[in-house]
């Protein structure tokens, strides 16, 4: 390894351990400007058969939003386990999250099964289900077959915010902007049957229906922020 590539390493080594250092306080700073309103609550504390809390999901550009608003939810929070990765898990650990490193192309039945063995029945679990790398808005099954093989239901997470700055990161994350207004909007939860995961057709017809509650909770997060209700 030559020496500009050495030097790359821990440029991006120190830029991931000051992102996780500062970024929860930066967060937080922002978070407490927000004007910030929850609708379909009753959606958010839905419980399985067991009393199970749910397997929440949203998009991966509102990870600043849902780490902020969701921070004292006690939730468990699966996380890339590539490199590009280290940055959120640094960030949400110091906010308070549990954090479990895979995704769907790397690491991902380890970390499922790391998720089966440490959670409780009052621990929520979240996903991103277009991480770590896209495409935007793209439905891996993850929390489909966290849903199915342990009866929590699982909920769409939709955020919308007054005024955002927006990077050009391929999944165009979002950062609402101090003194804004936030909504976050919770869809009726979807239940899995565990069948499903043996079933190629169902569950592409489980998993186009989870892609359009994300959407749809997005679509009532806007139209809040729009229209508020009385």
């Amino acid at each position: 390894m030559d020496q500009r590539k050495r030097s790359s390493k821990r440029t991006k080594r120190f830029l991931a351990w000051l992102a996780g250092t500062l970024g929860p306080w930066l967060i937080r700073g922002l978070h407490v400007t927000w004007r910030v309103r929850r609708v379909g609550v009753e959606h958010f504390e839905s419980r399985g058969k067991k009393g199970q809390r749910g397997v929440y999901a949203m998009w991966h550009q509102n990870v600043p939003a849902g780490s902020s608003v969701h921070r004292d939810s006690n939730l468990s929070v699966l996380v890339s386990s590539h490199r590009d990765g280290e940055i959120i898990a640094r960030t949400i650990r110091r906010m308070g999250y549990g954090v479990v490193r895979g995704s769907s192309s790397r690491g991902g039945v380890r970390a499922m099964r790391q998720m089966l063995r440490q959670m409780n029945s009052d621990q929520g679990l979240v996903f991103t289900p277009d991480g770590p790398r896209g495409p935007r808005h793209s439905v891996a099954v993850g929390a489909i077959y966290l849903a199915a093989v342990t009866g929590r239901p699982l909920i769409a997470t939709g955020f919308a915010a007054k005024r955002a700055w927006k990077l050009s990161s391929w999944d165009r994350m979002e950062f609402p902007k101090l003194f804004t207004q936030v909504v976050v909007a919770y869809s009726p939860p979807i239940l899995v049957e565990r069948a499903v995961m043996r079933d190629p057709e169902a569950l592409e017809k489980v998993r186009l229906r989870f892609g359009a509650a994300l959407h749809a909770a997005e679509e009532r997060a806007d139209h809040e922020l729009a229209n508020p209700s009385p």
